[in-house]
């Protein structure tokens, strides 16, 4: 397995940047953070963020706005005085190498098999070389997730400050944590959450949240609606928009895809204390639900399969998690990442959600803490 996925990490860098720059994503957040200098609420102007990057991407159409909430421009104001390079590398050192610790001890032996295959998934492999924000959230949320017995009010502080960075990958944490019965996390999420907003309303002023509010109807319909973005979506809605769905018929479908994501979350919280299964169901839920989520996104369900794969041979859910994590590297491909998406949840989820019986004390007392 690894050996394939060395060699299928090598084809599809070697694809990507043949085709765009290095940590173009990057570019994107530290253009943001670099007009937020002056004006914080500019990080909100697309056109012009835009036409920003046209030193590295050329003349034309990039489509590559600054979408994240106000919060985010505390982190990338600073990196946005740096220049591009030295901040780019910065920013994905430091966020892969948070993300590897937090998944390295959690791992259970041999933790660099373990670390392997997390690494050279292909929606990792995305994520590090487009400089996403993947890892940031994945170390703050995966941590959280882990810590909820042992340490619930710094669980649940990780999650808030991870939601409140980006949203979209975190919307049922709140139901997750209720399912659970972890209400000091959910205090404590809150609590960290309203703080990340205080913060950038005192240093940014409240500009910058009016701004993000009035666009981002806009920026979710030109993502959603943008046939260049629509087989990289691997959320439920890009399997829409391939199939031609629009209209009545989508919101239709999406409403009845964020109910599955809900009950997805409730029954898995409520049902086990495993940490593979909570992750998958967390951030599969959520991404279930979101108007709209990337291939790299699959980068936060990396860490559950993985788990849950080298569980596996010990268990009868064996071809479950080998098939689901196959799924969930084919789910990193542009033209089949919400069906194999889909069908990762299906095959990884599937023995938790059926199961008769209530095994959360067990398996509390057996999950991996860092």
């Amino acid at each position: 397995m690894l050996a394939a996925l060395s060699v299928v990490a090598w084809r599809l860098t070697a694809f990507k940047l043949a085709r765009q720059p290095l940590f173009i994503d990057f570019l994107a957040m530290w253009t943001g953070g670099r007009a937020a200098h002056a004006r914080p609420a500019s990080a909100y102007d697309f056109a012009a963020i835009d036409r920003a990057q046209a030193w590295l991407l050329g003349a034309g159409v990039h489509d590559r706005p600054f979408p994240y909430p106000p919060g985010a421009l505390l982190i990338f104001e600073p990196l946005g005085r740096w220049p591009f390079w030295a901040a780019a590398w910065t920013w994905i050192l430091l966020t892969g190498a948070a993300f590897a610790v937090v998944i390295w001890s959690l791992l259970p032996r041999p933790r660099g098999l373990g670390l392997g295959l997390v690494a050279l998934t292909p929606g990792v492999v995305w994520a590090a070389f487009s400089g996403q924000i993947a890892f940031l959230i994945g170390a703050l949320a995966i941590g959280g997730v882990a810590l909820l017995r042992r340490r619930p009010l710094l669980a649940g502080a990780l999650i808030g400050l991870a939601a409140a960075i980006k949203p979209t990958v975190l919307i049922m944490a709140p139901v997750a944590l209720i399912a659970g019965g972890h209400w000091r996390a959910l205090l404590a999420s809150g609590v960290a959450g309203l703080a990340v907003i205080l913060a950038s309303a005192a240093v940014f002023g409240t500009a910058p949240w009016f701004a993000w509010i009035a666009v981002a109807p806009s920026y979710l319909a030109h993502i959603t609606h943008n046939p260049r973005f629509f087989t990289s979506i691997v959320a439920p809605g890009g399997l829409a928009a391939q199939l031609g769905v629009d209209g009545l018929g989508l919101t239709l479908w999406r409403g009845a895809f964020a109910l599955l994501g809900l009950a997805v979350v409730i029954l898995v919280f409520r049902r086990t204390g495993e940490l593979a299964p909570r992750l998958t169901a967390l951030f599969g839920a959520s991404l279930l639900a979101s108007p709209y989520a990337m291939n790299y996104e699959t980068t936060l369900l990396a860490p559950g399969a993985v788990l849950a794969l080298l569980a596996a041979p010990a268990e009868r859910a064996a071809w479950f998690s080998l098939a689901a994590f196959i799924g969930l590297a084919v789910a990193g491909f542009p033209g089949v990442s919400a069906a194999a998406f889909l069908a990762f949840l299906a095959l990884a989820l599937g023995p938790t959600l059926v199961a008769g019986r209530r095994d959360a004390a067990s398996s509390r007392e057996a999950a991996p803490v860092p």
